[in-house]
């Protein structure tokens, strides 16, 4: 697989964002007095140098850290190029990773060897802080989200978070098999909690954005499991679910998480039931 890297731009003082294909994942570089953190590292090793070569074009500060914001490989699988520095990340990372029984396929379809990846130095099951100089960043855990150890990566003095895949720009967000599809919206009130009216935020895919835009994706997000909910107390089935619902996302995207969210509903007991028609 060929990887590659967009320069280094600036969207705010000392905060630059660079897109590693080809997975289109934003790359964060948050640059202090002192030193720069690195916002997730790639796809492979070999991505994550490419990382490092392209810091040292931007600032002459040393690399002091890197942050995974969550387990998928986009995110994770160049961590192995920062072993000299130290790396932060939620305590599940490690723990995802290995319980993925694709881990092998994905890899080689990488090219990446199993020794060559690496896990955080530094794990938090809820926040955890990072010093650049003259500059305080919070790393922090929300909740389970679009995978149980999600982190977003918040610089205060440029009003600027780094949300990895809780939030989505270029598309619907992104589900599967570990996401926490009602407890996401609670996640991102977290985030929505510290924003201002000038906050950007960087999503692990697509364009920055702004409060009214994640405000937004929160409520469509709570929406889709509202209305499943709904439906399964009307008493209609997972398989006639997309028709008789509204819905804030494509039908590729609601038919992919209709399962998933049938799934959970019936964890908590809440199974659709044949209504008798009254007499």
């Amino acid at each position: 697989m060929e990887f590659s890297l967009t320069p280094f731009t600036e969207i705010a003082p000392g905060i630059h964002r660079a897109v590693a294909e080809p997975a289109s994942v934003n790359i964060g570089l948050v640059v202090g007095d002192t030193g720069a953190l690195v916002v997730d590292t790639g796809s492979s090793p070999a991505q994550g140098r490419a990382i490092r070569e392209a810091v040292a074009h931007v600032t002459d500060r040393p690399i002091v850290g890197a942050v995974a914001t969550h387990h998928h490989y986009d995110h994770l699988f160049g961590l192995g190029a920062f072993a000299d520095v130290v790396t932060y990340g939620h305590t599940s990372l490690q723990a995802s990773v290995e319980a993925n029984a694709d881990l092998d396929a994905e890899l080689a379809r990488l090219g990446v060897r199993r020794d060559e990846l690496a896990f955080p130095t530094r794990t938090f099951n809820l926040a955890a802080t990072a010093d650049v100089g003259g500059r305080h960043i919070e790393i922090v855990h929300f909740g389970t989200a679009h995978t149980p150890g999600d982190a977003a990566v918040l610089v205060p003095d440029a009003n600027v978070i780094f949300t990895g895949d809780l939030f989505e720009e270029s598309g619907p967000p992104s589900a599967g098999p570990d996401s926490d599809l009602k407890g996401w919206p609670r996640a991102l009130d977290g985030i929505l909690g510290t924003l201002r009216a000038e906050s950007l935020l960087v999503p692990g895919h697509g364009e920055p954005f702004d409060r009214d835009f994640a405000f937004t994706q929160r409520g469509e997000l709570a929406g889709t499991w509202a209305q499943a909910d709904y439906l399964v107390q009307r008493g209609v089935k997972e398989e006639d679910a997309y028709e008789a619902g509204e819905w804030n996302f494509p039908e590729e995207t609601i038919r992919a998480w209709l399962p998933m969210i049938y799934a959970a509903l019936a964890a908590e007991g809440k199974r659709p039931r044949t209504r008798l028609p009254l007499a």
